[in-house]
């Protein structure tokens, strides 16, 4: 039987929890394609809320060198970021959902 599951994923920024769904009989986090699903979640948290970074205030003496910078930043920025995933019913995603609509809250994982 196909579950529904509430993944809750924070960014090492305080008020970032930025809600997911998911489908499938286990929990997600069992699935082979997991990892990239979690790859998937950090870019999103890194597209929206790395700003807080100013990574484009520092100077660099090469453009290698701002590259390796903005490279260490994700892999320390993907370590921080925290994933949690719990099984979840329809009204809990309307509880987490923009307007109670779960429309809104993005489906990372599906197996229907």
């Amino acid at each position: 039987m196909i579950k529904t599951w509430l993944i809750t994923a924070s960014a090492p920024i305080c008020g970032t929890d930025t809600y997911y769904r998911a489908y499938s009989e286990e929990n997600p986090e069992l699935s082979e394609d997991w990892s990239y699903v979690c790859d998937l979640i950090v870019e999103d948290l890194w597209d929206n809320y790395s700003w807080g970074l100013h990574l484009e205030d520092e100077e660099y003496e090469s453009e290698d060198e701002e590259d390796q910078a903005r490279e260490q930043a994700y892999e320390d920025w993907k370590c921080d970021c925290n994933i949690i995933v719990d099984e979840a019913t329809e009204e809990d995603l309307e509880d987490v959902a923009p307007g109670g609509n779960i429309d809104n809250i993005e489906i990372v994982y599906d197996e229907r």
